[in-house]
């Protein structure tokens, strides 16, 4: 009786310890099934060590900025979306500007005054370098280097000297201070030497690790402007236009979350950098009326800035070589002024719907996409209006 009650024992504790084995198995097979690696928050390019640490350095310092409004366009086209009044310069293509047929489609900026231009030059080694000339008499004088520049970055391109003829904006491409790509910098006329300082990084949200460039202030106008590539396609970029302030005033990084500093260092949704919808509606409406002055300042014969080809650009309506090429011209100032209201219109009612009672929002929204549709026919209308125009006048 004794041996079948030992057997009996035995088994039992055979069997619980399997059980307990198999128990535990599965507990450990049922936690590693829940692993789960965290997905990335935005799509920026990645960073060499050097440079990511210099991002997440810049990250806490990212500077408060009101963004009004960002269009993607062709990456050759970036000009042309800024209305840069006449009062604070004008880009030139250096072949235009020098009268020669170089390969360099970079673009020489002439200040305000008409008396100083900046521009780039490729050198033998293929470094694109920094020059300034200035106006003797009535003629350009000979080209001065910016060591300080020269020095430190490659690929430099788009100078441009703001209104107090003492800041100069500039992209280029610096392996030590650089996201990867170029960044836009600054640096200033040292005060009585003539002599350029050190160039600065201008950090977050202006630089990303794609190509930004094309940083343009028009400070009495309360407008700027810069270019980048970030979350854009092969061969398009967006041009943001920005309220520029005299001081700079950086985000409160500790007392928000690391994902929201990220998202307006990276510009991820311009929206989140309105004060109030009213506010980006005034700004609008500032910008519109810059770029229909703009237009009818081109429009002017004496005024325009109209590219035939890589070769000619046309600065008076008489130098069209027909009255058929020179209507047509006219024809396309008409249509951009159109597209300009017509966008106005469209950044007016995006403002309305937000602001609107939940009734209103459906009618508004139907009203808006029809704007929408209409915007963009107009816009590919200028486009076949526009190539038309540079066929008939390259043929006469």
């Amino acid at each position: 009786m004794n041996s079948k009650k030992l057997l009996i024992l035995l088994a039992l504790a055979i069997t619980t310890s399997g059980l307990n084995a198999q128990s535990r198995k599965t507990k450990r097979s049922k936690a590693k099934s829940t692993i789960v690696k965290p997905k990335p928050t935005d799509n920026m390019p990645a960073m060499s060590p050097k440079a990511k640490a210099l991002f997440d350095d810049m990250l806490t310092n990212t500077q408060k900025v009101f963004v009004i409004d960002s269009t993607v366009v062709d990456i050759n086209n970036v000009l042309d979306e800024i209305p840069l009044p006449a009062s604070y310069g004008k880009f030139v293509k250096y072949n235009s500007f020098f009268n020669t047929d170089e390969a360099n489609d970079s673009y020489v900026f002439v200040n305000g005054f008409g008396n100083r231009c900046y521009y780039t030059e490729m050198g033998t080694d293929s470094i694109a370098r920094l020059y300034t000339r200035d106006m003797v008499g009535s003629q350009w004088g000979e080209a001065k280097p910016v060591k300080s520049v020269n020095g430190k970055f490659k690929n430099i391109s788009f100078p441009f000297m703001s209104s107090d003829g003492q800041t100069l904006y500039f992209a280029g491409v610096s392996d030590d201070e650089g996201l990867g790509k170029r960044d836009i910098y600054m640096t200033k006329i040292e005060a009585g030497e003539g002599t350029f300082l050190n160039a600065e990084n201008i950090g977050l949200p202006f630089n990303s690790p794609s190509d930004d460039f094309a940083y343009i202030v028009a400070d009495a106008d309360k407008l700027a402007w810069f270019a980048s590539t970030r979350n854009q396609p092969e061969g398009k970029v967006c041009v943001y236009t920005f309220v520029p302030t005299d001081t700079r005033q950086n985000y409160e990084a500790l007392s928000m979350g690391e994902k929201e500093l990220h998202s307006l260092a990276c510009l991820n949704r311009i929206r989140a950098t309105w004060p109030t919808p009213e506010k980006r509606e005034s700004a609008m409406q500032q910008l519109n009326q810059l770029k229909q002055e703009n237009s009818l300042t081109h429009s002017k014969a004496d005024g325009i800035n109209f590219v035939i080809n890589d070769r000619i650009t046309y600065n008076s309506i008489d130098q069209f070589k027909s009255d058929e090429t020179r209507m047509a011209y006219y024809e396309t100032v008409r249509l951009r002024n159109e597209l300009t209201s017509k966008t106005a219109k469209l950044s007016a009612m995006r403002a309305q719907y937000h602001t609107a009672a939940d009734g209103d929002k459906a009618q508004i929204g139907l009203k808006i996409q029809q704007l929408e549709l209409q915007t963009d026919e107009l816009r590919q209308t200028l486009k076949r209006a526009l190539g038309e125009l540079r066929q008939k006048e390259s043929k006469i």
